[in-house]
């Protein structure tokens, strides 16, 4: 059955860098956001390889950066008024790339922020290596400063993204997940390095470790609830943030949280799910389609949303216990702004 409210939920495209301008977020760290692509430019040169001119391609394909703008805004909230947190958000950035070049390779993906993917471009043994040269480069910035136990910090982060993207590999032949296999897969994949992110911005503003903790679970919740959000929009249509078209989670497999729902509603939809994918060779596109009728016919897409806003409440919750200032009204514009992408 239908839940009651689902057909209220309308989906859209997810928002880009000027929505975040129209809600002032990015007016409160605009010299920021532009040192940090300073930053980021400047930290990917290598004389030795063609690695500059892989990593070009994506970097410069866009984004909305939101990882390095989550980190300047949450330094700014713990008091932070130096320099120091420019090289962080670019690290994060730094990070966060060289993971999606990595998934394009697993995925077989070929379309990356609108362009096609470097692997498709350059090959999967070059992006491969490029992606350990990003990851090999942002700690050698995070030494070289000085951030030895941010550092630390990152060193487990990355080896949570490893993990996640070991278990998604694991449930690949395993056609439908619990709502405890997708989160574990979402905290280690995007909710970990968010998380780094704002416990980083704790850490240099010299907070109390219990402080320190809260900001890490700030960033815990808010990456949950920007891939749940992510994960219901792959049923919208193109994604600007991923650069991939309507339905590609559900044609390679990946079964996330609508799909949960929907399963748990309607018990023909695991079924139907295995008889696409188990035949292997082209996905059947007009049985692709039935199939994700079938999951917005269902309650998932409110739900889903329902459990996207839980997150977004608790990491406000945090965000309350600062005092107010720009910064935390940019915040709390921004977590908003996770959940607006489906109205």
């Amino acid at each position: 059955m239908k839940r009651e409210g689902a057909s209220r939920v309308e989906l859209a495209e997810p928002g880009s860098v000027e929505d975040l301008v129209a809600r002032g977020v990015l007016a409160v760290v605009d010299d920021d956001y532009r040192l940090v692509e300073r930053k980021l430019m400047g930290s990917i040169q290598s004389e030795f390889s063609i690695a500059p001119s892989v990593i070009r391609h994506l970097v410069e394909a866009g984004g909305k950066r939101i990882r390095p703008i989550v980190h300047c805004l949450s330094a700014g909230l713990c008091g932070y008024r130096g320099k120091d947190h420019i090289l962080i958000a670019a690290v994060s950035e730094m990070i966060h790339s060289a993971t999606l070049f990595h998934d394009d390779v697993i995925d077989e993906g070929s379309v990356r922020r609108g362009k096609p993917a470097a692997n498709r471009i350059w090959g999967n043994e070059t992006v491969v290596l490029v992606g350990d040269f990003i990851f090999a480069r942002a700690f050698t910035l995070m030494i070289d400063a000085g951030f030895f136990t941010i550092a630390k910090h990152l060193s487990r982060t990355v080896e949570d993204l490893v993990q996640g993207e070991l278990l998604q590999l694991e449930f690949a032949g395993k056609h439908f997940l619990s709502q405890e296999e997708y989160i574990d897969i979402v905290r280690c994949k995007t909710a970990s390095l968010f998380s780094w992110c704002t416990r980083a911005a704790a850490m240099i503003a010299d907070l109390p470790k219990e402080r320190i903790d809260a900001m890490a679970r700030f960033g815990h919740h808010f990456g949950v609830a920007f891939q749940i959000t992510d994960d219901v929009l792959d049923y919208a249509g193109a994604s600007l943030e991923m650069g991939k078209g309507h339905l590609s989670d559900l044609a390679e497999g990946k079964v996330t949280l609508p799909l949960i729902l929907a399963g748990e509603e309607d018990r023909e939809i695991p079924r139907r799910l295995e008889e696409l994918l188990g035949r292997g060779g082209a996905i059947d596109r007009e049985k692709l389609d039935h199939l994700a009728g079938s999951v917005l016919a269902t309650g998932a897409i409110e739900g889903s949303l329902t459990m996207a806003e839980s997150h977004v409440e608790r990491a406000l919750a945090v965000v309350g216990e600062f005092p107010d200032s720009p910064w935390k009204d940019a915040l709390v514009e921004l977590c908003r702004f996770i959940v607006s992408r489906i109205h």
